[in-house]
């Protein structure tokens, strides 16, 4: 049977990987992240990382071959398992975020991340954050949703979930695949990779980033139309989240 593959959107639903974690082997599992992430398998860190005399084709060919043939019960990863030749869409799912606020997610990140970075060195050394704006123009922050689902198809594979219904979510995913992830499996968890820890904080201060709620209308169109494709993805997955669950409860925002 193909493994599990979770379509990994940045930022969202991380902690389902601690409950996968918590659910299979760790020989069952596969995760590929960034170079050098604790998350990332060892084979993935070698192929993808350590071969830079392999074409892409020649990685993600040795990637499916791997997981097909070492018995893989869940498959992650922020790039998409749907160009794997093993890539099953019956065994896929996703959880995905409105962009404004997966945008407004990434940057709170990154900002803390850049802090916990900093927390070691001189204060006059560490280079200043990204604005807002910076961060929003700069095309590697832009649709990161739709990279992640790659050529896979919103209607085509098993489960696709939005995160104002985490719980809803992770119970249909129980149920479809036969698992016990708790409902708290989808909230958030620390970004996979290298994290520090950025210390106690009085107050939300400068690391809390902004809110939706504090954007300005033009500002949120403005980072909507930076966005149309992961705009498009969001209402895709919303129109077939509520087919699948109209009577999911509020107030489950992950």
């Amino acid at each position: 049977m193909a493994p599990l593959f979770f379509l990994h959107v940045p930022g969202t639903g991380d902690g389902l990987l601690r409950a996968a974690r918590a659910a299979f082997p760790p020989e069952r599992l596969f995760t590929l992240y960034g170079p050098g992430s604790p998350e990332t398998h060892p084979f993935a860190e070698a192929t993808v990382y350590g071969r830079p005399d392999l074409s892409t084709a020649d990685k993600l060919r040795l990637i499916s071959d791997y997981v097909a043939g070492h018995d893989i019960a869940f498959y992650a990863s922020h790039l998409s398992a749907a160009y794997l030749a093993c890539f099953d869409p019956g065994r896929a799912f996703a959880l995905v975020r409105a962009p404004v606020a997966q945008v407004l997610a990434a940057y709170r990140a990154r900002i803390a991340k850049d802090a916990a970075k900093d927390a070691a060195k001189d204060a006059s050394e560490g280079a200043a954050p990204p604005s807002l704006e910076a961060f929003i123009e700069d095309k590697a922050n832009q649709n990161v949703q739709t990279r992640a689902f790659g050529c896979a198809e919103v209607e085509e594979i098993a489960l696709v979930g939005i995160a104002e219904a985490c719980a809803p979510f992770v119970a249909q995913l129980n149920r479809r695949f036969g698992l016990a992830f708790p409902e708290t499996a989808a909230g958030p968890q620390a970004e996979p990779g290298p994290q520090a820890d950025p210390g106690p904080r009085a107050g939300p201060g400068p690391l809390a980033g902004p809110g939706e709620q504090g954007l300005s209308p033009a500002l949120h169109v403005y980072i909507e139309r930076l966005n149309a494709s992961d705009l498009d993805l969001y209402a895709r997955a919303a129109a077939r989240w509520a087919r699948l669950s109209p009577r999911s409860p509020s107030g489950s925002r992950c």
